[in-house]
């Protein structure tokens, strides 16, 4: 009788349901952090890869769907990594983006619904969210200048 390999080249997501071929799922690499660190949290593709169990338009619409819920965590790690490339500070957080979110969902300068800085960086008292048109005209304008 014939070992079963271990090796899958098709696998079930477990989002969609769907039998799809090993390229359709991400390469996971080892837990970086927590009591699993060092870990795969993985099946085994046919050549040998660690992969992620959900296929990877599952992964993107969950992503899409997290954003379209709940912008402010993306926004916040955006102007981090913005920040850090421009080596300007950056001190705020999720509870001081929540709070000077506009309550109607539009924005301010154009009162327009939002479709999902200074150089000062993202600081206190230097932020406003306006839409990415009214942000790319705005540069270092102020609101009162627009």
């Amino acid at each position: 009788m014939a070992r079963p390999s271990k090796f899958i080249e098709f696998k079930l997501c477990k989002s969609c349901n769907k039998e799809l071929n090993y390229k359709n799922f991400r390469i996971v690499k080892p837990l970086t952090s927590g009591p699993n660190k060092g870990k795969l949290v993985a099946w085994t593709d046919i050549n040998g890869g660690k992969r992620f169990g959900k296929c990877k338009d599952c992964e993107v619409t969950r992503a899409r769907d997290r954003y379209l819920d709940n912008p402010i965590p993306q926004m916040l790690s955006n102007s981090r990594i913005r920040a850090k490339k421009k080596g300007i500070p950056h001190t705020i957080g999720t509870s001081y983006l929540e709070k000077i979110w506009p309550k109607d969902n539009k924005c301010p300068v154009l009162g327009n619904k939002f479709e999902m800085g200074y150089k000062k960086g993202y600081v206190y008292g230097n932020l406003v969210i306006v839409s990415d048109i009214v942000n790319r005209l705005k540069s270092d304008a102020t609101l009162k200048d627009m």
